[in-house]
């Protein structure tokens, strides 16, 4: 539903500290029902994109608490497939609807009371009341490209392009690794596999944020993820000495550096140094140490 508010002088008095007769000191006031309420906070809701409702819980830290601290930090794996399944063949089978708007498969009940996948969704019908099915989502371009950089990035733009415009936008997981701060663990906090979109780059972030890119079949006997993990002792102590010459090289170029275009290389030069020389993050990605079940059951793929 839409709602419109009628704005004239009569409701904006200047220097006043009621905007109009909206507030309680109006004589025109009257308490809001629930139901009117809910409608104007659900309107109002529904304008927000998903990079604005960070920036406002970025300017209020805190709304993530009773206790004024911030929401604890959760781990979130997106799955992102462009044109991916239809809905109707997957979470959104219409049973009720006569053929032509219905898909060819059968539906399955749920754990959820009242709520139907198709038969291709056993598994997930059985952990339905694990999670949310969210069936209001919608984009105004016409095509997958510029909907696909609508919802990742926030631009509004309804014309497919390369990728999002520069320097305005920039995916809202870059902006969310941009809001971490100083970082002690070794390992990547957003990672990319095989290969990310175009969408999610980090737009003026710089490549500092930049999605730690996975590519290749990990199902190969060769593979290996690029840029972690040095073996040899001799080629850690070679890096040891390039990294302290480029530090001494930093200090004379800072002078110059009137972008600040140095900090965000620091930062990218951390992790990379970081990537390479701390155990932890060749452990972290080394498939010998799960066993098949474990493989076969999450897929031997990307």
């Amino acid at each position: 539903m839409s709602v419109t508010r009628k704005s004239t002088a009569s409701n904006h008095v200047a220097g006043s500290n009621c905007p109009g007769p909206y507030c309680s000191g109006s004589p025109a006031w009257t308490p809001p029902s629930r139901r009117g309420f809910l409608q104007l906070g659900l309107a109002g809701f529904a304008t927000l994109s998903l990079p604005g409702i960070l920036r406002l819980q970025a300017a209020n830290p805190a709304a993530g608490g009773d206790s004024g601290s911030s929401r604890e930090k959760t781990a979130v794996i997106m799955v992102w497939k462009p044109g991916g399944c239809s809905h109707i063949d997957t979470y959104d089978p219409k049973p009720n609807a006569s053929s032509e708007y219905r898909g060819p498969f059968s539906t399955i009940s749920t754990k959820v009371p009242g709520l139907q996948f198709t038969e291709l969704l056993p598994r997930q019908a059985q952990i339905a009341d694990k999670f949310t099915i969210h069936r209001g989502m919608y984009q105004k371009a016409g095509g997958h490209p510029a909907g696909s950089m609508q919802l990742l990035s926030g631009d509004s733009d309804t014309r497919d392009k390369p990728a999002p415009r520069l320097p305005d936008w920039m995916s809202v997981a870059n902006y969310v690794r941009s809001q971490d701060g100083p970082r002690s663990c070794p390992l990547p906090t957003y990672v990319g596999v095989n290969p990310p979109t175009n969408y999610t780059g980090p737009a003026y972030l710089g490549d500092a944020y930049s999605p730690f890119s996975v590519t290749g079949d990990p199902n190969s006997p060769n593979f290996v993820v690029p840029n972690i993990g040095l073996t040899d002792r001799n080629e850690v102590n070679r890096l040891d000495r390039r990294a302290s010459l480029r530090q001494k090289l930093d200090t004379i170029e800072r002078a110059f550096d009137q972008q600040l275009e140095l900090e965000a290389l620091d930062q990218f030069e951390t992790q990379a140094l970081t990537l390479l020389t701390n155990p932890a993050t060749k452990e972290a990605f080394d498939l010998s140490k799960e066993d098949d079940a474990t493989r076969d059951r999450y897929g031997r793929n990307t």
